[in-house]
């Protein structure tokens, strides 16, 4: 099946987010999969979750293969977020911070920012709730219930 509609849509996308932020170029830009919800639930939860797309420094960037990103601004903008990870981890943004959840949390804050200002700018309606990450973080490595994914294996592991 053709796809270079998508790899045009992203890198459309990647214009818009270093627009956005100033992020440089990458080098090479993430793969993009879609597959069924409920793979990307066993992928990456621990049980039925609201997870519906993810970047992964490895392999790149998993959506829902319900998703309508030819002509959805919204869906669009949701793989616009995790493009932003992408463009996060390739210049190493938040790798200075003292845990893996307060970069999480800067990181996510950071994309759904992004995100935010993307639709603001495609004049779209929709706006998405930023959740308060840092409050996660009281613990050493505090955060939502998911599972890591490891990239050499592509296995998840609790």
């Amino acid at each position: 099946m053709d796809k270079s509609w998508l790899t045009d849509l992203v890198i459309q996308l990647y214009a818009a987010v270093q627009a956005i932020t100033g992020y440089p170029a990458p080098e090479i830009l993430p793969e993009v999969r879609q597959l069924p919800r409920a793979e990307i639930e066993q992928m990456i939860c621990t049980g039925p979750c609201q997870i519906r797309a993810f970047y992964h420094p490895e392999f790149g960037i998993v959506v829902d293969e319900s998703f309508n990103l030819k002509s959805n601004l919204y869906h669009q903008s949701i793989l616009l977020h995790e493009l932003v990870h992408h463009a996060q981890h390739s210049s190493g943004r938040f790798y200075h911070l003292e845990s893996a959840c307060h970069a999480r949390s800067a990181s996510e804050g950071e994309a759904y920012e992004v995100q935010n200002r993307y639709l603001s700018q495609q004049r779209a309606s929709e706006r998405i709730p930023v959740l308060r990450w840092e409050l996660l973080c009281g613990h050493e490595e505090g955060g939502p219930p998911v599972r890591r994914l490891e990239a050499s294996s592509n296995r998840v592991t609790e």
